[in-house]
C-alpha cells in the first residue's frame, strides 16, 4: 500500500509540477535585452545610460543581455582610449546589479580599421580587447530550463567588419546543441540580425540586395533546425522590428539604447529595450522606452 501512494505521489509531481522540457510550473522569470548601448564617457551618452538603468532596475529582471556595441568605438585603435572605454562600461554596468550577459557588436572590434595606429599583430586585434574585459564572445548558459545561446557573427576582411560565424565557433555550437533536449525551449542572441526586413523596407540604407548580412547565417539556422527555436535576439541596426516566421521562431530586433545617431538618420522611433517575460513555457514582450 506505501509502495502505490509513493509511486502515486510521484506520478503526480511529474505530470503536474514540470512542463516537458524540465521547468517547474510557475517557475516564471523576466530579463530584459538592451542592445547597442554605444556608452562612452560624455554627458549625453552617459546620461541616457543612467536614464536606462532606472528603468532596469524598476523592472528587476533575473537578468540583463546586451546584443552588442556596448561601447563606442575602439574599431579605429588606440589602446588607451579603448581600455578607457571598456573600463567605463564594466563599471557602468554594475549598476544594473543583475548579471549582465554581454555580445560583441562591431564596434567592440579592436584596431580593425586601416588609420589606426595599431594592427594585427597587436594582442588585443580585433577580440582581444573584448575579451579581456568581457570574457568570450561566445557562449552558452541555462535559465530555469530556458537554453541561451550569445554568439559571435562578426569576422574582418579587408580591414572591415563582415557578418560571417567561423567554423571552429560553428563546431562549439554543435556539441553544445547536441546535449540540449529537443523539447527544451532555445534564445539564440546575435549582434547583426539573421532575419530582417530592413533592407526591403529602406533599400538605399539597408542594401536591399537580398543576401543574408551574416554571410553563412543559413547554416547557422540549420544547426537549430531540430530544436525549439523560440527567439532570436539581434542589434545592429538601431530599429525595432519582430518577424514571427512560421509561428515557431520571432526574430526580434531589438531597437537600440542609443537611438539613431545622426548617420543613421532618425526615422525608426525612440530609444529604448526589450523586457521579456517568461510564464508557463512562452515568451512575451514589450518595449520600453525609458525617456519621457
Amino acid at each position: 500500500m506505501r509502495c502505490h501512494l509513493k509511486i502515486s505521489l510521484l506520478l503526480f509531481a511529474f505530470l503536474f509540477g514540470f512542463t516537458a522540457y524540465g521547468q517547474k510550473k510557475g517557475d516564471d522569470f523576466s530579463f530584459v535585452f538592451l542592445t547597442d548601448i554605444h556608452l562612452r564617457p560624455d554627458s549625453v551618452a552617459a546620461n541616457a545610460f543612467s536614464k536606462a538603468v532606472r528603468k532596469v532596475r524598476e523592472i528587476d529582471p533575473d537578468f540583463v543581455l546586451s546584443g552588442g556595441d556596448q561601447v563606442f568605438d575602439v574599431m579605429r585603435g588606440n589602446q588607451a582610449k579603448g581600455d578607457s572605454l571598456f573600463r567605463f562600461y564594466v563599471e557602468q554596468s554594475k549598476r544594473f546589479g543583475k548579471p549582465v550577459y554581454n555580445t560583441v557588436g562591431n564596434h567592440e572590434l579592436f584596431g580593425i580599421y586601416k588609420e589606426s595606429p595599431e594592427d594585427s599583430n597587436h594582442p588585443d586585434y580585433k577580440t582581444g580587447m573584448y575579451e579581456r574585459y568581457l570574457g568570450a564572445t561566445y557562449y552558452t548558459f541555462r535559465h530555469k530550463g530556458w537554453h541561451f545561446f550569445v554568439l559571435n557573427v562578426l569576422d574582418v576582411e579587408n580591414q572591415a567588419y563582415i557578418g560571417n560565424v567561423d567554423d571552429r565557433q560553428m563546431s562549439w555550437l554543435k556539441e553544445e546543441l547536441s546535449r540540449v533536449p529537443a523539447d527544451a525551449p532555445v534564445v539564440l542572441v546575435v549582434h547583426i540580425p539573421l532575419v530582417t526586413a530592413y533592407g526591403d523596407i529602406y533599400p538605399a540604407a539597408g542594401g536591399g540586395s537580398g543576401k543574408p548580412l551574416v554571410r553563412n547565417r543559413d547554416a547557422l539556422l540549420e544547426a537549430f533546425k531540430n530544436h525549439r527555436l523560440k527567439l532570436v535576439l539581434q542589434g545592429h541596426l538601431h530599429w525595432f522590428e519582430d518577424l514571427n516566421i512560421e509561428g515557431k521562431t520571432h526574430f526580434i530586433t531589438g531597437g537600440a539604447v542609443a537611438g539613431r545617431p545622426s548617420w543613421k538618420g532618425e526615422r525608426h522611433g525612440p530609444r529604448g529595450f526589450l523586457r521579456f517575460d517568461i510564464k508557463n513555457g512562452e515568451a512575451t514582450y514589450e518595449f520600453i522606452a525609458y525617456e519621457g
